[in-house]
């Protein structure tokens, strides 16, 4: 019997931390393809971080793309919680979990940050017969199931118009159709009446055709003057799209405060702040204190939807 003694036990992950942090290149996932708002994001804050020194190591951009967000963001979940793994990703966090996808949100990692976030509206081909948010609605109540929207499953993209259409009294038609580019494709080719995307895919595809009718954000935005609100039309629903900085449960705080502080001082560049804007993302940086409730808002917002989600035509 051995007295005086303390017996720690941990049942979290093994720590292993080095005495300067950090001591080689830390790896920033990204559940995304190359290309993008999500990717181009980071590698323009990978680029500035490692321009003005902010951290003394390089960060290395792994892109692990594939189910909706969710091999990136499990591969990350599962990493050591040494900050030599983190990640960056949007509300698919929430609504992935939402949706029963996965098991977990971003309760179940350590939220760094926020850098900026992204407005996202809903939209039609230009010729389409809805020429406003209105007219869709008033016809989706008298034909219920009758409008299309091309989406990607227990993304915000498939929550946002599925909290519309319960907000609104009406029912929507879903079919899985992927990524922006499907669903973009989808629209303009006539196999869905109406799909979700950013304010810069609307910008960039305008001339395609792309018609926005709605937008989630707080006020209009300025590059659709003309396109109101949801809460304009008597929908009460305000939500935009975060792009959240993660890392594993357990990473010590002092790591992410070095995260932190050099995502900060980086997005205080007018410069960074203007290409992120060409990327269609606010360049508004928050705190965990921030970045927190905007996911737990969504969440909330979602999950009560979760047993009334009708099954997706394939």
């Amino acid at each position: 019997m051995v007295l005086g003694g303390l017996l720690l036990i941990s049942c979290g992950k093994p720590q292993s931390i080095p005495a300067e942090w950090p001591e080689k290149p830390i790896k920033l996932i990204l559940p995304t393809n190359a290309g993008g708002e999500t990717d181009g994001l980071a590698r323009l804050l990978q680029r500035a971080i490692a321009d003005k020194q902010l951290l003394p190591e390089k960060i290395v951009v792994v892109n692990l793309p594939g189910a909706g967000g969710t091999i990136g963001t499990r591969r990350l979940k599962e990493s050591e919680p040494d900050g030599y793994t983190i990640g960056i990703w949007h509300s698919g966090i929430v609504t992935s979990k939402a949706m029963g996808i996965v098991d977990f949100d971003h309760n179940d990692f350590e939220l760094i940050c926020m850098s900026g976030y992204t407005e996202l509206l809903l939209g039609v081909a230009e010729g389409s017969k809805f020429q406003t948010i209105e007219a869709l609605v008033e016809f989706a109540r008298n034909n219920p199931r009758s409008v299309n929207v091309s989406t990607n499953v227990g993304l915000p993209v498939h929550l946002v118009p599925l909290l519309l259409a319960e907000k609104a009294g009406i029912e929507f038609r879903f079919i899985q159709t992927g990524g922006g580019a499907p669903r973009l494709a989808s629209l303009l080719g006539g196999h869905s009446d109406m799909t979700m995307l950013s304010t810069m895919a609307f910008v960039n595809f305008k001339d395609s055709g792309l018609k926005p009718l709605v937008t989630f954000s707080a006020k209009r935005n300025p590059l659709f003057p003309n396109v109101p609100t949801a809460k304009e039309i008597g929908i009460d629903i305000e939500l935009v799209e975060i792009r959240a900085w993660l890392a594993p449960k357990e990473t010590p705080e002092s790591i992410l405060e070095k995260i932190r502080n050099a995502v900060k001082t980086a997005m205080q560049d007018p410069e960074l702040a203007e290409e992120m804007n060409s990327l269609g993302v606010i360049p508004v940086y928050g705190g965990k204190e921030e970045a927190q409730p905007r996911l737990d808002k969504l969440l909330n917002a979602v999950m009560p939807l979760v047993d009334k989600v009708r099954s997706v035509d394939q």
